[in-house]
């Protein structure tokens, strides 16, 4: 993000334009919504501009704007907008702007700007503005144009409304996260509040009072979340909601950046992650915080990635929570063994390989020598392994020891569904040799199977990299 978007009060604030043409009416007539004592500068005015001087809401100045001083135009402007097109004129505004620290747009000039000025969504005092940056001024407009139709033009009445009800409001509900619950109930009462004007009118006043006695009483709520394997696109609508709406959030060490950053941006933000080695946060106290945080009528998200029920340890958080009825939803995500081989490529159940799929752990609470490993060693059988870098050396030996062909087909997935996701392929006597030997890291998921093979032939996410094969020999 290179421009921080911001509203500016311009009302008696000094605003010169320079130019007169079709582009500087319409920065005219938006600066004259808010108030501005707008100079217009140019050689000829429209009649537009000449009516609006007449009513008293601009003045004007004739001048040849090849000849301007801008220095010498008199007392300086808190804002300037450079309409001409003259690259001289325009080039001289930005000087001046930069040396006396003024707001300039220069149209269809981004590097002659210090602001911009974006396309704008107008339900006063509901405003909402679209930028591209300067980058695609089309494309703001097309977006504005599609949201001017979501939005009706009753949404006015329900934001003033609102103003009108916050002095009520903060005196009924003392505490600021039950507030924030009201105002998101109240723009969203049965899905129509916001939507349906008539029915804002008729049951406004009831639904205002039903909100503030159901918010006096807020109790915490906990979500477990699946964030996915790690793509954002690839969250679920619901997921994305309850992370835009939660007060607290517990999120593990591998959720990428790009996820967090859809989180609410004002959202108290724990980092409870597990590496391999590494458990910097008991799960014991994982669940204490869940309990504490919700029993302060917080509403709590534990972020995990995959899904809370796939090696998530979902279960023995929710455990905890019904010891201490604590309300909890359960938010499911694309589980890592999904979205790897998907985006690898491998079809874990192809009919003519796989009569079956198993999720396997590297490691677990259970010794390795209590796993039924001639069970896994079966033929026609896709094993997808989760945190099973470290412990590949133990399942290569006991998976062959047990009946395993050596060369079943193996796929090392590494970062899976993220935009530097790297696939490793080989076949199971090689499996070490190939993590070690590509210093493959966490997150990464191992597939075994003659599924695997797919990998080379179907990778469509990186049908543009050739995948890494180490070809050892026997």
């Amino acid at each position: 993000m290179n421009y921080l978007p911001i509203n500016i009060k311009l009302k008696n604030k000094t605003v010169w334009v320079f130019g007169a043409g079709e582009v500087a009416t319409r920065k005219i007539s938006a600066l004259i919504k808010v108030k501005a004592r707008i100079h217009c500068f140019a050689k000829d005015f429209n009649d537009a501009i000449s009516t609006w001087e007449a009513a008293g809401k601009l003045s004007t100045h004739q001048m040849d704007l090849e000849d301007i001083d801008i220095s010498n135009l008199g007392k300086k402007p808190q804002l300037m907008v450079s309409a001409t097109g003259n690259p001289i004129v325009s080039k001289q505004a930005y000087e001046f702007a930069e040396q006396h620290n003024i707001l300039l747009n220069t149209v269809d000039e981004p590097d002659l700007c210090n602001y911009l000025t974006p396309a704008i969504v107008d339900r006063s005092p509901l405003l909402i503005a679209i930028s591209t940056e300067g980058s695609s001024p089309v494309l703001a407009r097309l977006l504005k144009q599609k949201i001017e139709k979501l939005l009706p033009f009753g949404l006015q009445k329900i934001v003033k409304q609102a103003k009108s009800l916050r002095p009520l409001i903060k005196k009924k509900i003392k505490q600021s996260q039950a507030r924030r619950a009201f105002w998101e109930q109240y723009f969203d009462h049965d899905n129509q509040l916001i939507l349906d004007e008539t029915q804002f009118e008729e049951n406004s006043t009831q639904a205002v009072n039903q909100l503030i006695r159901h918010n006096q009483t807020t109790k915490g709520k906990v979500y477990l979340v699946g964030a996915g394997p790690g793509n954002p696109e690839l969250l679920t609508i619901k997921a994305l909601q309850v992370m835009q709406k939660a007060d607290v959030v517990l999120h593990d060490q591998l959720i990428p950046q790009p996820i967090i950053d859809l989180i609410r941006k004002d959202a108290q933000m724990i980092d409870v992650g597990k590496s391999a080695g590494n458990h910097k946060t008991k799960q014991a106290n994982i669940n204490q915080l869940l309990v504490e945080w919700a029993n302060k009528g917080l509403r709590v998200c534990r972020l995990k990635g995959g899904d809370p029920f796939v090696f998530g340890r979902g279960g023995e958080e929710i455990q905890t929570l019904n010891e201490h009825g604590i309300d909890f939803e359960i938010v499911p995500g694309i589980t890592a063994a999904i979205g790897c081989a998907a985006y690898s490529g491998i079809p874990l159940t192809h009919r003519d390989h796989a009569q079956s799929v198993t999720f396997l752990t590297g490691h677990c609470q259970s010794s390795q020598d209590t796993i039924d490993w001639q069970f896994y060693a079966k033929d026609k059988q896709t094993l997808v392994v989760y945190m099973g870098l470290i412990k590949s050396p133990v399942l290569q030996e006991r998976l062959i020891t047990h009946g395993k062909n050596p060369e079943e087909p193996i796929a090392i997935i590494e970062n899976g569904t993220a935009e530097n996701q790297r696939v490793v392929t080989g076949q199971l006597s090689h499996l070490s040799e190939l993590i070690q030997e590509h210093d493959v890291q966490s997150p990464a998921l191992i597939v075994i199977g003659e599924v695997a093979q797919y990998a080379e032939q179907f990778n469509w996410y990186n049908k543009n990299e050739a995948i890494t094969k180490l070809k050892l020999s026997a």
